[in-house]
């Protein structure tokens, strides 16, 4: 019997209408989206009515979990991670079968890696996705510790701050008190415990969030936030006030943002805490940087550029002056790039100055000044100071507007070496960048030497890093294809993410005459990217690209974060320029459609309608013809094409699905038929598949 879909069991059910279900179904090829979730988010149904409607498609038992005593042994057997990578929830245990609740029970790889895990078969039920989160959270708890502390802090009349009068001032508690509250053995454990954890599991963030009945503390591991655990709000106050204590800030101001920072040891290590306050909705909302020298001082040689990027930006990083800028969005680690330039760089006999708001790395043997705005200490300030103390190298963490860039680009040509960065999105357009800044075009060209533009993408976790096929027939025809890949199948080292750290991806532009010469014209960007072609560039998606087929990365990873190659895209824009498509006797309407989606995009669209096709096609060589095919004179097509100069020309048909005509008209010599309505989706399919060849 043929296993029946969710959306005709939920129609049999009577929840959904046909029509609701179609139009779930047109958002799930967009969104790439299971269709019940799709149907729950417009508002069709409810997660327990899809759930059941799942529980009936599978004849599966459909679950409460509230019904069934959670033992610490259950849930011993599935971590936390795993349960909530995949949304699955221990229930019970009977002659080492596992009954297991399940958000999603078609995704039977994961039930084979349960079982393959525990050692034991799996049973799966239905149970609502939130409900299994909800139990997650309620039943997990990644430190037994906290938990255990938990139980020692004070009760919620003793802890519980009164609301500020309009003043500000503080009613009911004093400033002593709060001190004492933030140093209470259990809420200093507690604080502890956090930031420790986060160093542990590698996190870069810790936000402590306030969420109406709790706290959410999440952190952020390989530029993702996960969420660790929850704790009472009752004692949220004291942990603020723990925190603001050893970062020096003031405990009795809540209702302004407050920076401070921190710095404590742990395995010889030393670690700095950059903390930030901001007072949301719910209370006091904390993001803590951790910064921990030993990883983020990190040799240029290690931060992933290969040798084909490496052996230029030497080159340029050795000359006596220049600006050389690290391009890319923030998070993307330009200014571990940045460091690594200037351990690279520093030796006794040159003068290496930084200025850096903040300063986030001590670096021995360079004089690093940091910015401060409150006091006057500004970048054009700061920059315009330390070109009286003759430095050799200097290091300006970011060009932010036209001062700082005019002074960078002087000192540049001054005979200095000047390392920056700036927010673009490649190595191109930080060029067209600082033109449009409004810096001269023969400053630009005589300045910059060169531009790094990165991303950061994650690493395949070593442990369960397993070799899969690749999914060429799912990539796009210009992708280049891949012989084999690699991806993780998620264990307790990686936290069942598949990944582990992070490496960078790299694009670097050198500028050459020919490039310069370009600058000081005002050139556009696309000429710019053909000279880049020519010169030799390595563009971000073919770093990212060698990194899958080294097995550093994963397909998706590269998709995600390195945008597609631009010297396509710009090969393709250059392409249309000259691409010449020849309309035959279309319907008004045809012709209006075709030319308003083609004409914006740079195609020349020229109506020949009445007029001879072959005469027109040597007039205008055109690259394709599109004619209508319920309208067309077989006989006329066919001669057409007995002429070579017709033989070599591509003819699309326009039809309707149901037209008959199209059978016959295939033995003409078309090439292929689209259909209308005509959209911007089958008419760039067209010319996709013609000038392909």
């Amino acid at each position: 019997m043929k296993k029946r879909k969710i959306g005709e069991v939920l129609i049999e059910e009577g929840l959904v209408t046909a029509e609701q279900v179609e139009t779930a179904i047109v958002l799930q090829r967009a969104k790439n989206k299971k269709l019940g979730k799709i149907l729950i988010e417009l508002g069709y149904v409810t997660e327990e009515q899809v759930a059941r409607g799942i529980s009936k498609q599978l004849s599966l038992p459909l679950v409460d979990i509230n019904n069934f005593t959670i033992t610490n042994e259950l849930l011993s057997m599935i971590p936390k991670e795993m349960a909530e990578k995949k949304i699955v929830f221990p229930l019970d245990l009977k002659d080492r079968e596992l009954l297991l609740a399940m958000a999603d029970p078609f995704d039977l790889e994961g039930v084979k890696d349960i079982q393959f895990y525990i050692g034991r078969s799996v049973t799966p039920a239905v149970a609502p996705e939130t409900s299994i989160i909800d139990a997650i959270e309620k039943h997990y708890s990644p430190v037994g510790l906290i938990w255990d502390m938990l139980k020692e802090i004070p009760t919620i009349e003793e802890v519980e701050f009164v609301k500020e009068s309009p003043e500000g001032d503080l009613h009911g508690i004093s400033t002593e008190s709060l001190i004492k509250l933030g140093q209470a053995p259990p809420i200093v454990k507690l604080a502890t415990i956090i930031f420790v954890d986060a160093i542990k599991t590698r996190a870069s963030d810790v936000h402590i969030e306030p969420r109406g009945k709790y706290i959410q503390v999440r952190y952020r591991i390989d530029g993702e936030l996960r969420n660790i655990i929850k704790y009472p709000k009752s004692i949220h106050d004291s942990i603020v006030s723990r925190i603001k204590i050893i970062s020096e800030l003031d405990i009795t101001i809540k209702r302004l943002p407050q920076d401070g920072s921190c710095t404590f040891r742990i395995e010889g290590r030393d670690i700095n805490l950059r903390v930030s306050t901001l007072p949301a909705t719910y209370g006091e909302n904390i993001v803590i940087r951790i910064l921990d020298s030993s990883a983020g001082l990190v040799p240029l040689s290690k931060i992933g550029i290969d040798d084909e990027i490496m052996r230029p930006l030497l080159n340029t990083l050795t000359k006596p002056q220049g600006l050389v800028l690290v391009t890319g969005p923030t998070g993307s680690g330009k200014t571990t790039t940045l460091y690594a330039f200037l351990r690279q760089l520093k030796t006794e006999s040159d003068n290496v100055i930084s200025i850096e708001d903040p300063i986030e790395y001590k670096i021995p043997g360079v004089t690093q000044v940091g910015i401060n705005e409150a006091s006057g200490l500004s970048f054009p300030v700061a920059l315009r100071s330390i070109f009286r103390q003759d430095p050799d190298v200097v290091m300006l963490g970011e060009i932010r507007d036209i001062e700082t860039a005019e002074i960078a680009i002087r000192a540049a040509l001054t005979g200095h070496l000047v390392l920056s960065t700036i927010h673009t999105n490649d190595t191109v357009s930080t060029i067209t960048r600082l033109l449009d800044l409004g810096l001269p075009a023969y400053l630009v060209s005589s300045a910059v030497t060169g531009v790094l533009a990165q991303r950061l993408i994650k690493k395949i976790c070593p442990t369960c890093k397993t070799k899969i096929d690749p999914p060429n027939d799912l990539l796009k025809d210009d992708y280049p294809i891949l012989e084999f890949c690699y991806k993780g199948k998620g264990c307790k080292e990686c936290q069942y993410t598949g990944y582990s750290g992070r490496i960078g991806i790299f694009e670097f532009l050198k500028m050459d005459a020919n490039i310069i010469k370009l600058i000081s014209k005002y050139t556009t960007e696309d000429e710019l990217w053909e000279a880049a072609k020519e010169s030799g560039i390595k563009t971000l998606f073919e770093d990212a690209w060698n990194k899958v087929k080294e097995g550093i990365t994963t397909i998706e990873e590269a998709l995600i974060n390195a945008p597609y190659d631009p010297l396509n895209i710009v090969s393709e824009k250059t392409a249309r320029k000259n691409t010449r498509i020849l309309l035959f006797n279309l319907l008004e309407e045809d012709i209006k459609i075709t030319k308003s989606i083609l004409e914006p995009e740079g195609y020349k669209v020229v109506d020949a309608s009445e007029k001879n096709m072959l005469e027109e096609t040597i007039k205008y060589s055109p690259d394709l013809i599109m004619i209508d095919a319920s309208r067309e004179e077989y006989s006329l097509i066919k001669n057409f094409k007995s002429n070579f100069r017709g033989a070599l020309t591509p003819i699309f048909a326009i039809s309707n699905v149901e037209d008959k005509s199209k059978d016959e008209i295939f033995g003409t010599g078309i090439k292929d038929f689209i259909y209308r309505p005509l959209t911007p989706k089958n008419l760039f399919y067209m010319l996709h598949v013609t000038l392909k060849e």
